[in-house]
């Protein structure tokens, strides 16, 4: 079922500008107590997983709802990683630890981990830090490199319910990072021979994975002095940064032959699962004037410095209501109150053990706040987020027991960038794939508002997407058309939901009450038990215009509305 550019653009609109409805406007399941630790029913426990999952399954909800959230989350959270680089490792049939890894296999591994990995919160925080600490394909000298960018994802997934500050180390001292942001081999400056610190990692460190721009209060609204805002550094800040970041080059592999000196000669392959190294002879050992005052005194060794600047970022009182709001962003809400970001923040400064930059403690926060459980009905015309693309596609395939045959090659996945303008670490600059504070034109600018994910929207991506998930519906199936023309492609299984609307034996129709059943459990599923009348209604017409002999044409056509359909493309 393929769309005209026409239509595309209508349902572009229709996806992107609908206007917010009120509460009484949804067909809402059971009341919520957002005070309550589990959901009172599968559509409440649907909207917890699409914030905190790559998409939930039915089995998902019944066990969510019997469990309750503090308990999920526990759970989750002492599941072991699954990481990248072990299932790149296996699928390219090499124990080299310095093997050259293709990038395709980074894109493999992530399908595979997200689709069919257990511990789903984890994953799906990796992908939202790998969106704030962003390393791109597309970046500086790391074209095709597989093995260096699954080693960066594994940081992420490592340090997921960590501490902060682990992570900021972690994630500056990664070769992936170092070649990218080109703190890796950067020199102390050298006047005689023009050369100068580079301020690239310095100035991004701050800028966007730390303390932002300008100053902040704990709830994330701006400091304002005189009516204006305040900057959080200067010119000054970023060249005493970059001379910190001196000095580090990459580890030689196990049994390599290693130069003496990696700053003049590399013929050798970085380790990249072992941190940057400090050669102290190319660290500027001067004395640094960092924020707010603070001062690095002179004489100091590369890494004792390094921990010491980082430790000034840590500390800094922007970093918890920064992170906070973005993580907000990229899990639950574009637009979070500031009372939210607020008690985010504070679960960031302490975790109630008077722990700071406890990760864990901040998802918590993040899932479990009131806003997140109930925003939805108590601040319909603000809560809510577009979908991020590859979310549209992961959300569908999970709930309907996305199958493959093969873990170890998908061609369809390696252009996924092509159709859905987003893909895991092929951001097309640090910037990401979309800034947080991006507002589209229209009524939302007029509102203040933000929409992040509509940076990457465009008529084309509308088009393509709709096309592939027509295709991956229609024809992507398991006993279709897809299933006997490839074995690697990705199946969903649409038995079950067949069968649920099959006649019995002598009946013109299904059983009583069989197509509203379809309808809801694909409205818990998707929609979070939020499906409008309107489409409710569309739905139903639709249905009764396909013969009831033909359950799989039904299921297909539900599942096409919904999944390309403007409720779909808004997570509330």
């Amino acid at each position: 079922m393929a769309i005209r550019a026409g239509t595309a653009l209508m349902l572009l609109c229709a996806a992107l500008c609908v206007p917010a409805r009120a509460a009484s406007d949804y067909v809402f399941s059971n009341g919520f107590d957002p005070v309550s630790d589990a959901p009172p029913n599968r559509a409440e426990a649907s909207r917890f997983l699409a914030q905190a999952t790559f998409g939930a399954s039915e089995a998902d909800l019944d066990a969510l709802v019997a469990s309750g959230y503090r308990a999920w989350l526990d759970r989750q959270m002492q599941l072991p990683p699954r990481y990248a680089l072990p299932h790149m490792r296996r699928a390219e049939g090499v124990s080299d630890p310095l093997h050259a890894l293709p990038f395709w296999r980074f894109s493999e591994a992530w399908f595979v981990n997200v689709l069919g990995g257990d511990d789903q919160l984890r994953q799906r925080v990796a992908f939202a830090l790998s969106e704030i600490f962003v390393v791109s394909e597309r970046g500086n000298a790391l074209g095709n490199d597989g093995l260096a960018l699954g080693a960066y994802y594994d940081i992420l997934l490592r340090n997921a319910f960590g501490n902060y500050r682990q992570l900021l180390e972690d994630v500056t001292l990664s070769p992936a990072m170092g070649r990218y942001l080109s703190m890796y081999r950067n020199r102390k400056p050298d006047p005689a021979n023009n050369i100068q610190s580079d301020e690239n990692y310095a100035r991004e460190v701050m800028q966007l994975f730390s303390i932002g721009l300008v100053k902040l209060n704990r709830d994330g609204t701006p400091v304002l002095v005189g009516g204006e805002t305040v900057p959080t550094y200067d010119g000054d800040v970023v060249r005493a940064f970059a001379r910190v970041f001196t000095g580090w080059a990459c580890h030689c592999g196990q049994g390599q032959q290693c130069p003496s000196d990696p700053f003049e000669q590399e013929n050798f392959t970085c380790s990249t699962e072992h941190e940057m190294v400090p050669f102290e002879a190319y660290h500027d050992r001067g004395e640094k004037r960092l924020l707010d005052g603070a001062v690095l005194p002179a004489g100091r060794d590369a890494r004792p410095e390094l921990e010491a600047a980082l430790d000034v970022l840590f500390n800094h009182p922007n970093v918890a209501p920064f992170i906070g709001r973005q993580l907000i962003q990229r899990l639950v809400t574009s637009n979070p109150s500031p009372t939210y970001v607020g008690r985010v923040a504070a679960a960031f400064e302490n975790n109630g053990a008077g722990v700071r930059g406890d990760l864990g403690a901040t998802i918590r926060a993040v899932l479990l706040d009131p806003e997140a459980r109930s925003g939805h009905r108590t601040s319909p015309a603000t809560f809510g987020k577009v979908r991020e693309p590859l979310l549209r596609l992961t959300q569908m395939w999970r709930a309907f027991d996305v199958m493959w045959k093969d873990d170890e090659l998908f061609p369809d996945d390696r252009d996924i960038q092509d159709i859905y303008n987003q893909a895991a670490l092929l951001s097309p600059s640090v910037f990401n794939f979309f800034a947080p504070d991006h507002v589209p034109a229209g009524p939302l600018a007029t509102a203040s508002m933000v929409a992040p994910e509509m940076q990457v929207i465009t008529a084309n991506f509308a088009i393509h997407m709709t096309n592939d998930l027509a295709g991956r519906i229609y024809w992507g199936y398991r006993g279709g058309p897809m299933d006997e023309f490839d074995s690697r492609v990705r199946l969903i299984q649409l038995e079950r939901w067949e069968q649920l609307i099959r006649p019995l034996p002598g009946e013109p129709e299904a059983p009583a009450g069989a197509l509203d059943a379809l309808v809801d459990r694909c409205n818990d599923l998707l929609l979070g038990g939020q499906m409008s009348t309107p489409l409710r209604q569309r739905l139903h017409q639709r249905l009764l215009a396909i013969p009831a002999t033909d359950t799989l044409r039904r299921v297909q056509n539900v599942l096409y509305l919904i999944t390309t359909s403007a409720e779909y493309a808004v997570q509330r």
